[in-house]
């Protein structure tokens, strides 16, 4: 996640002060009536809270003025209850240090920012025409290790010699995959009948194989699979699976197994052969609801990856059926007997699995003309189209022109290497990978300065695509057009037009808003009050929630105010369910409007802000309220003091939460940060640690949700929002500020701010509409330079 805009204004304070000091003694005195007025009361000759004195601004520090302009332009200066400066004070002072900050900013550094491990994915499969399925390019290369700030932060993108040989191995497995044959001819299709006897996958207690039938009896990761060593595709394409497969065994016995209510579900999955476990990464493609004791017949046609193969599963069966036998016997409800027998509960039986292909429905495909940018298979015996066929390459792979000089050392490469294997099919591979693990490949050099018309296309594309600019892109960059702001403009508005935008949105607000660590601490499986998330899969739908609001919100063209509150929101049965609203759907996320008495608007009415600010067990409003200041409005409140202990609200007391906090913050060096994040936290107390609604904490627990914001009292989370919507603009800012440093790579710097101020001043003319703040980011010297 991005640092906050308090981060942010720390981090430029030290540039800010030497221009400031260095305008002299009037300058600096000009400024004194401003702190005479709302600041010397509380830092004065007489007082000095936090022992910081106002009344001498020729006495202020370094660190002091990096505290004055962090605090007043994050507006949590003066308090609440203290008069404050009007909004064109603040920001008569905010432009005064902004405009210093731009005469004095320092040199631009050349920037060069690595491809994050999504990036790399999806360039991989761009460059090389790969389609999404199983194979993941990604997989292969270690984790980004970001300590803080978005997955595209330059500097915590670092590079090591280790990390090249994965880049090198994971760029061979790639191009293995897209040039899959040295054949120019179409792979024959072949018919395989999989023998059930033959079949393998899940503990020998639970599976019986004959002659004529498989029968498999647990779920969980359970996968079922051709036995045989020649089970993976030898080459990629499109198969047609048939399945022939019914339930069985629903009452063997007197008590009932997983699944208690309705079908069993047939699983049809895709899985890597590479794998020496296949407990996990295979991806269910298609599930079917099975008949008891009724054969049917499935057939779907799918795409398999080279070196992948099918599997069947049993979808929603018992992950441990001998546990639940165990504790029938203890309340006897079924005989000790019944542990030494073969379990027979409910099972699938499998009576057909055909697998049926590769077929291509055009030749060469894809990945072959993508891969050697041309409609034929290139004969590459000729020297002259092994040299275009480089040259091409190069210059998408490295998204700019290339030169003979630069393409000179692959060219050797591939001779020396045709000279070791003698074969120009394997040689192109390995030279083909040399130049996916180079720099030129894995980096992006935006240079000084103003971009070139090359760096700002690879910019927009991996902004708002995150990966490789395309043909369109790249032509407008190669005639230097994409320069003009008339096109650079409409290039903004297809690309947020493309279905590939997509990547932009969910990536940005999972990081945004910490959406990455739901799931980190799921609630307890064993405390029957959460039993419903586990039982209705909430997590994965509350992702998808927050993730389709945010891409409605941009796709839709509306406010940035939704955020903050909305009547409507994107939920499934088990989400309707957990908020206790109107549904007429099923699993499938659906736009629902509201009722009005409903309180559920905008983002802090999301399961996956509630379930990720809470730690699975209790709720915690100083968690919660901080959660809200740092990542929502990015101002978030400095760390604890080490002496303070860290507050853990007892629920079993006789004690509130609210006394509790009282009593916490009446420490002085707590009372500061705990005043701004304590109300907050309170109204989202109406919420359990999964998000549903609540009145009281027990029966013994009391629960209160009244507090104050910035001078205004509210009784509960919608009064509220109320109070946030008053003013958009420092919401607004804080989400510019992180658009931006997502997009750029980096920190932004003093004179980036200007350019933010002015991007937040005009979008407020339209609303500060999501789509045309970003549009206005995208086209600002933000993006235009480095």
């Amino acid at each position: 996640m991005a640092p906050p805009l308090s981060m942010k204004l720390t981090n430029i304070i030290g540039i800010l002060i030497l221009p400031l000091l260095s305008t002299g003694a009037d300058d600096i005195e000009s400024l004194q009536p401003f702190f005479e007025q709302y600041c010397v009361d509380c830092h004065g000759a007489e007082k000095q809270k936090g022992d910081v004195r106002f009344d001498d601004l020729s006495t202020f520090d370094f660190g002091l003025w990096e505290d004055v302009y962090e605090q007043l332009a994050s507006e949590e200066m003066p308090p609440d209850d203290e008069p404050q400066p009007t909004d064109a004070e603040r920001r008569g002072l905010l432009k005064y240090v902004l405009n210093l900050a731009q005469e004095g900013a320092p040199a631009d550094t050349t920037g060069y920012r690595r491809l994050n491990k999504r990036e790399y994915s999806n360039t991989v499969r761009d460059l090389l025409g790969l389609r999404k399925g199983t194979f993941d390019p990604g997989e292969y290369i270690y984790d980004d290790e970001i300590d803080e700030g978005f997955d595209t932060e330059a500097e915590s993108l670092v590079i090591s010699n280790e990390l090249l040989l994965e880049y090198l191995g994971a760029a061979e497995k790639s191009l293995r995959h897209a040039l899959f044959s040295n054949s120019a001819g179409k792979p024959a299709t072949r018919v395989v009948d999989v023998k059930m006897q033959r079949m393998k996958g899940g503990s020998s207690r639970y599976i019986n194989a004959l002659p004529d039938h498989f029968i498999l009896r647990v779920g969980g990761e359970a996968k079922i699979y051709d036995g045989e060593e020649t089970r993976s595709m030898t080459d990629p394409g499109r198969y047609k699976i048939t399945v022939t497969a019914s339930g069985i065994d629903r009452d063997r016995y007197p008590i009932k197994f997983i699944p208690e209510e309705g079908p069993l579900i047939l699983g049809l999955g895709i899985v890597p052969n590479e794998q020496e476990n296949l407990s996990g990464k295979g991806i269910v493609q298609q599930t079917f609801e099975l008949k008891d004791q009724v054969e049917q017949a499935f057939e779907l046609d799918l795409w398999i990856d080279k070196g992948h193969f099918p599997y069947l599963s049993f979808v929603n069966g018992s992950t441990k059926p001998i546990t639940q036998i165990r504790s029938n016997i203890r309340r006897r409800n079924l005989p000790e007997s019944a542990m030494a027998e073969p379990f027979v509960g409910p099972g699938i039986r499998i009576s057909q699995f055909r697998i049926e292909g590769p077929f291509h429905d055009e030749w060469p495909p894809e990945s072959f003309r993508t891969t050697y940018d041309a409609e034929e298979v290139p004969d590459i015996a000729n020297q002259g189209a092994r040299r275009e066929l480089v040259h091409r390459f190069a210059t998408r792979a490295f998204r700019r022109p290339v030169t003979k000089t630069e393409i000179a050392p692959y060219l050797k490469y591939l001779d020396q290497q045709h000279a070791a294997t003698d074969d120009w099919h394997e040689s192109l591979i390995r030279t083909f990978a040399a130049m996916m693990a180079s720099l030129d490949f894995l980096y992006l050099h935006e240079g000084k300065g103003e971009l070139d018309a090359f760096a700002l296309a690879n910019r927009l594309s991996y902004f708002l695509w995150s990966t490789m600019p395309d043909a369109e892109l790249l032509a407008l960059a190669s005639s230097g057009q994409i320069k003009e702001a008339s096109v650079l403009s409409a290039q903004v508005d297809r690309l947020l037009a493309d279905p590939r935008s997509e990547r932009f949105c969910d990536s940005f607000a999972d990081q945004w808003l910490a959406l990455d660590t739901l799931g980190s601490m799921p609630p307890d499986t064993k405390n029957p009050q959460f039993k419903a998330y586990h039982r209705n899969k909430l997590e994965p739908a509350m992702l998808e929630e927050t993730r389709r609001f945010f891409r409605h919100v941009l796709e839709d063209d509306r406010s940035v105010r939704d955020f903050i509150d909305s009547n409507y929101s994107f939920i499934n049965r088990g989400l309707a369910e957990l908020y206790d609203v109107p549904f007429e759907g099923g699993d499938d996320l659906i736009r629902v409007t509201f009722p009005a008495d409903v309180k559920r608007g905008g983002l802090l009415g999301h399961g996956s802000i509630l379930t990720l600010t809470s730690n699975g067990v209790e709720t915690s409003p100083v968690v919660r309220g901080h959660w809200v200041l740092d990542e929502l409005l990015g101002t978030p409140p400095p760390p604890a003091p080490k002496e303070v202990p860290a507050l853990v609200p007892d629920l079993n007391g006789v004690d509130t939460v609210r006394d509790q906090l009282e009593r916490h913050r009446s420490d002085p060096s707590c009372i500061e940060c705990h005043r701004q994040m304590d109300p907050l936290g309170m109204a989202l107390e109406a919420y359990d640690p999964i998000g549903r609604l609540r009145t009281e904490y027990s029966e013994t627990q009391a629960l209160t949700t009244y507090g104050n914001y910035k001078g205004t009292d509210f009784t509960d989370i919608e009064e509220l929002k109320k109070i946030m919507l008053t003013d958009l603009q420092p919401f607004a800012r804080n989400i510019t500020i992180r658009v931006a440093e997502y997009a750029k790579g980096r920190k932004l710097q003093p004179a980036d701010f200007f350019i933010v101020e002015d991007i937040v001043e005009k979008s407020a003319e339209n609303d500060f509409k999501l789509n045309d703040l970003i549009r206005r980011i995208a086209i600002s010297e933000l993006m235009t330079h480095r």
